[in-house]
């Protein structure tokens, strides 16, 4: 996982106050370490997904994706909220995982992550780092374990 995240890809107590917001910040993170062709394109791709079907999994966590060719090399993006956020008719979050994929890598690489993360998001553990890591290296550590 720790090629994909990096310090500058993480945020503890991100203000926002929608999904939107949420989205357009931490893809602007990914833009700045040079993962994104396009980050209108790559934008449009992510919230056309969550249109289809809300990507909030349980847990307080959300896990919006994009695989588009706006994307240049896959990254994940992380956000801790300060305070919850409306992500679903159903659910609110406060963990926020944005995956970057390239389209050509859209099959293996994209589920590749997903399956990761989502192994990680069911242990109580891992959500609880989550919650009290005082620093971005403890939030890292936790993903990298």
């Amino acid at each position: 996982m720790n090629d994909i995240i990096n310090k500058d890809l993480v945020v503890l107590d991100l203000e926002a106050s929608s999904k939107e917001e949420v989205i357009r910040k931490l893809s602007k993170l990914i833009e700045k370490q040079d993962k994104l062709i396009d980050f209108d394109g790559y934008v449009k791709q992510v919230f056309e997904r969550e249109e289809d079907f809300p990507t909030s999994i349980g847990f307080d966590v959300a896990i919006p994706h994009g695989k588009s060719d706006s994307v240049k090399s896959a990254a994940v993006a992380f956000a801790r909220l300060k305070k919850e956020v409306k992500w679903s008719e159903e659910e609110s979050v406060k963990y926020v995982f944005l995956i970057a994929v390239p389209e050509k890598e859209a099959g293996d690489r994209h589920l590749q992550i997903l399956a990761q993360l989502s192994r990680k998001i069911m242990r109580e553990e891992f959500r609880t780092k989550l919650q009290e890591a005082s620093n971005i290296e403890e939030i890292l550590e936790a993903l990298d374990s």
